[in-house]
């Protein structure tokens, strides 16, 4: 069987041009609307116990990184001094009985993710040396909701792809995923509860479901990104990754800035079966495209679903095989990171890989551009009509389990299919249309022992929907 081909961005608009968008009927309706102009409250999420010792809890975490953590190349910049400074603000409001919602909590940030005074390289070269005079707005939220900065963690070149130096903790000779890979590996391997990541087409989900963590991508525009230099400034996404369901809702509370506050419960449920009422569209066709073991275990976790209550309802997305999601996001990314990166013909500093990028995305028309934010819009719209029968969707977060380093190609659906087009090929048809996206660990693969992911995938702005169906899977399967 031969060699798949390298995607191509001149590709990807041919691809999309097949698709027809005429003039008349009505054109596609502008992108914000389907998203909606402004989001209810956040629904309290269940509080999370401090550590009576978050000293003592910071020391083992740094501990952890400067070892396991080095050896995984999950880490860039330790930040000893300031942890252990806030840790001990921590125990004198624990002690005072004024403890906040993450009190002491340990968390560490993507390397894009700027913070006064430190380190700040974006995994590129071209700004080896740079110290930001800004701390991103999130850091800020989360600082003060109480939780301690430890460390910045390890990205690929302004979040555009995987980094090979990162390794899987279940198997160094593994990818960790990208972008958002030192963030996944250290919470993956327990070296740390929380982390921030960025996710584009699956950043944030893809390397959690690889090295065994919970990433949440929430809807769009929800959690702020100042102090964030984006990939694309239309589908960047900033969220959670953490041990446990519970800790990444109380961690997205907590990085939004806003208050939280009661909304109306989605499902009825009662205490023997939690998710009574909830009705979980189980994607097919598309989504059914992967690696036996995952569809095994993404199959039972969905199964486990329906124990607690929930209704199980076969859905697909037929537009998804005339209009492919991650033609769009390459599209959107190179243009708009060409567009962000117009440097002229300075392109010292910069990887071949992010060079090839910013290349690529000089060769778009705006045609070309436009016509796929074009396309963009009639997915979303198809994606969003599908909650009209159901509350939430569900299907294996990615297709396969972690590939080899130095693996392009694998074998998917009866052929050999580019690396590029299968790692996000489950999640970034929900970057495109900006729904909250979690993806929560339904056990290890039997022929690899590889981590495999659920993705649970809740109408924009009710992130509440896809974490409390993960806090209760959690409850139930440990």
């Amino acid at each position: 069987m031969s060699a798949p081909s390298h995607p191509d961005v001149r590709s990807d608009v041919a691809a999309l041009r097949r698709y027809p968008l005429p003039l008349f009927p009505e054109p596609v309706v502008p992108f914000g609307d389907v998203i909606g102009a402004a989001p209810p409250p956040l629904v309290p999420s269940g509080p999370i116990a401090p550590d009576p010792d978050p000293v003592g809890a910071v020391r083992r975490v740094l501990d952890d990184l400067d070892g396991r953590g080095r050896e995984l190349g999950a880490v860039e910049v330790l930040l000893a001094d300031e942890a252990l400074a806030a840790a001990a603000e921590s125990r004198r409001r624990i002690d005072a009985g004024a403890a906040r919602p993450l009190e002491g909590v340990p968390f560490g940030v993507k390397d894009v993710v700027q913070v006064e005074g430190s380190p700040t390289t974006f995994g590129s070269r071209r700004y080896e040396g740079f110290r930001p005079a800004t701390t991103a707005q999130v850091v800020r939220n989360l600082r003060a909701a109480g939780a301690v900065l430890v460390a910045k963690l390890a990205t690929y070149e302004f979040a555009s792809g995987p980094n090979s130096r990162t390794r899987n903790p279940w198997d160094a000779g593994r990818r960790s995923g990208g972008s958002s890979s030192g963030p996944a590996a250290a919470v993956g391997a327990g070296l740390l509860p929380l982390a921030v990541g960025t996710d584009t087409g699956g950043s944030i989900r893809v390397p959690a479901a690889w090295c065994g963590a919970v990433g949440l991508k929430p809807t769009l525009g929800r959690v702020p990104r100042a102090g964030i230099p984006p990939l694309t400034w239309t589908m960047d996404h900033t969220g959670p990754l953490a041990g446990s369901v519970a800790l990444a809702g109380a961690a997205l509370t907590a990085m939004t800035g806003v208050p939280p506050a009661a909304a109306a419960p989605r499902w009825p449920g009662t205490r023997d079966a939690p998710l009574a009422g909830l009705r979980v569209g189980v994607l097919g066709g598309w989504f059914r495209v992967a690696e036996d073991d995952v569809l095994a275990l993404a199959d039972a976790a969905t199964t486990v679903l329906a124990g607690l209550g929930a209704t199980l309802v076969p859905v697909e997305l037929p537009v998804i095989e005339e209009i492919d999601p991650d033609a769009i996001k390459r599209i959107l990314v190179a243009a708009e990171t060409a567009s962000l990166h117009d440097a002229g013909d300075d392109l010292d500093g910069y990887g071949a890989v992010f060079t090839k990028l910013l290349t690529g995305g000089r060769s778009l028309s705006a045609v070309d551009y436009l016509h796929a934010l074009r396309c963009r819009t009639v997915l979303a719209g198809a994606v969003d009509a599908l909650f009209a029968g159901v509350d939430l969707l569900a299907c294996a977060t990615s297709a396969i389990v972690a590939p080899p380093e130095g693996v392009d190609a694998v074998p998917l659906g009866g052929r050999d299919r580019v690396l590029a087009t299968v790692v996000a090929r489950n999640t970034s048809v929900f970057n495109v249309s900006g729904h909250p996206a979690l993806t929560v660990p339904c056990g290890r693969a039997p022929g690899t022992g590889l981590p495999v992911g659920l993705q649970l995938v809740a109408p924009c702005w009710r992130e509440d929907v896809c974490l409390g169906a993960g806090v209760a899977y959690q409850s139930m399967t440990g």
